[in-house]
């Protein structure tokens, strides 16, 4: 089965952090995200980012990374520091794990 994916966006190396660059025709995906997270800030929650590195010639390998956010400023999402510099961005999802090991405790 193949299965073509639109990038939704892209990421950008910034100093210590980086950066999700949400195109706008996208722009729903961060008002999804804003609304799953809930009312407060995203400052400081855990987030699952799926991409497309640029560096594999394998064209049906994403990589998920796990990173905290450290502010929005419209459809850019500054992140902690991940392993990727201009690879597209497939999905962005909140990281529920966390919230699923203190609910078992």
């Amino acid at each position: 089965m193949r299965i073509d994916l639109e990038p939704i966006g892209i990421i950008k190396k910034s100093g210590k952090n980086s950066e999700i660059l949400i195109y706008s025709e996208f722009e729903q995906v961060v008002k999804s995200l804003v609304s799953k997270l809930g009312k407060t800030s995203l400052k400081g929650k855990d987030v699952l980012v799926v991409h497309k590195s640029r560096n594999t010639d394998d064209v049906h390998q994403v990589e998920i990374s796990r990173a905290k956010v450290i502010g929005r400023v419209g459809n850019i999402l500054k992140i902690g520091k991940i392993n990727a510099n201009d690879d597209s961005v497939i999905d962005i999802r909140p990281d529920v794990s966390e919230s699923i090991a203190i609910a078992n405790e």
